[in-house]
């Protein structure tokens, strides 16, 4: 099997995943640990698996960013290494500092070297112009597909219509990596995917690329994607998320005024929004002041509906700082913290609270609580060091971007800030290195670059 043959293969595969990034509410497969639910992950191993016949695997070392990646887990095995003493003797649900270690180590070369070397081999060779609007393609694709669904089931929880759950959304049962569920409780919806958080998190990854639509197309229809986003991420229910994607729209919009040939169209949008909010917000004025008092004290502890979670990760960030304040140099160990943090949650937290009793400190459980903000997982593992090498690869992707917005890749640039502004802000709530858009925008870089290099 030749090489020319085997990128041809690859490409369709590394498409597919792509598309299956949002389709993760299946039972999943067990033994792929963290990685269990997310479909996409099947196709990217086996696209890898393909580019070994490739029997060399190009590397980008003379990317910066790559160099302080690099850096970033070195170190993370590093300071795994100089907390040696304390992880032998680390046991906590059923499992050792070692075993833990281990399994979040490999976590790690898998989202942060393999997926993205595995785009990056599958993408080299390819016109970048046409790799970026495959990608995009690929991405409406799903995101149509994950709006059906969600059209659908806001009707059933939102507007209690019971009736088309069996006709309709449980025809979602016979797609691929999907089980068709409702949250009538919470009166949430997660799409596709596994939970409400999990749908924010994929709108504000795709976000850049759905409102890059207005950049590139002409007909009306440019906008919708932009406006899917936009909706979805509102009656997704996660308020972070949905902040997230607020800030994004709002730095893609002032992008939009500077760019010429979007000028008259955004200021027409403009207009139009602001006259149609004028309105809504004289007529239904108060309903909407009560919905916004309500989303700002679902922020407080004892609000009665997000009470228990926010005490849960509020506690948690509490915690992992403390972590930190006692290992400020080289945290605990990578992947390690939760053995720290338990002997630190504070009272307040574990009050009354039975995600602590029957998840987080229960023994039977097995799963490791979440650490609930990435900076903080970094300080508390890793300890100031850490940080530094993941706050550089950070900078080094911003400077990237703004560097290149007024090239030929301005685009795609524009598509990476984006991205990068949501998978930042989104950080601050979760702790997951399991962001494959993340991973996509890095491989985009190393790609740009490879090509700029060889002219």
């Amino acid at each position: 099997m030749n090489k020319l043959t085997i990128n041809n293969i690859i490409l369709p595969f590394l498409l597919l995943g792509i598309f299956f990034i949002p389709f993760n509410s299946w039972s999943g497969i067990g033994f792929l640990g963290e990685y269990y639910r997310d479909s996409c992950f099947l196709f990217f191993s086996f696209a890898f698996v393909l580019s070994l016949f490739k029997r060399k695997i190009e590397i980008p070392l003379n990317n910066l960013i790559f160099q302080f990646l690099i850096l970033f887990i070195l170190w993370a095995l590093l300071a795994t290494i100089l907390n040696a003493n304390n992880i032998s003797e680390y046991y906590f649900k059923q499992t050792s500092g070692i075993g833990r270690f281990v399994n979040q180590f490999g976590s790690l070369i898998i989202a942060a070297i393999i997926i993205p070397l595995t785009f990056y081999n599958g993408f080299k060779k390819i016109n970048i112009n046409k790799v970026f609007r495959l990608i995009r393609r690929a991405i409406l694709a799903s995101l149509i597909i994950a709006f059906i669904y969600s059209v659908i089931e806001i009707l059933i929880v939102k507007m209690n219509m019971l009736y088309l759950k069996k006709p309709l959304l449980n025809l979602f049962d016979y797609f691929p990596f999907t089980e068709a569920k409702t949250d009538m409780r919470l009166q949430r919806i997660s799409s596709v995917t596994f939970e409400p958080p999990a749908l924010g998190t994929y709108l504000l990854s795709i976000a850049g690329w759905m409102f890059s639509y207005i950049l590139t197309e002409k007909k009306l229809l440019k906008y919708f994607p932009t406006l899917i986003v936009l909706f979805l991420g509102f009656m997704s229910g996660s308020r972070a998320a949905f902040f997230a994607i607020i800030i994004q729209f709002i730095v893609a919009v002032l992008f939009f005024v500077k760019h010429k040939n979007s000028t008259n169209n955004i200021y027409k949008i403009v207009l139009g929004a602001s006259v149609i909010s004028i309105l809504i917000l004289g007529y239904f004025n108060k309903p909407i002041i009560e919905y916004i008092n309500k989303e700002i004290n679902s922020f407080k502890l004892d609000d009665s509906t997000h009470s228990l979670s926010n005490k849960s990760r509020f506690g948690i960030q509490q915690a992992m700082f403390r972590v930190f304040k006692e290992n400020p140099i080289s945290g605990t160990g990578y992947g390690l913290q939760a053995f720290e943090s338990r002997k630190k949650y504070p009272s307040w937290a574990k009050r009354n609270n039975w995600e602590f009793r029957l998840k987080y400190l229960n023994q039977n459980d097995k799963r490791f609580p979440p650490g609930y903000n990435m900076y903080l997982r970094i300080l508390s593992e890793t300890g100031l060091v850490g940080l530094l090498f993941f706050g550089l690869i950070l900078l080094q992707i911003f400077l990237w971007c703004y560097n290149n917005l007024k090239s030929e890749n301005a685009i795609i640039a524009f598509i990476i800030l984006i991205s990068m502004i949501g998978f930042s802000l989104n950080w601050f709530k979760m702790d997951s290195f399991r962001i494959y858009f993340f991973w996509l925008c890095l491989a985009l870089i190393w790609v740009i670059e490879q090509k700029t290099e060889n002219g």
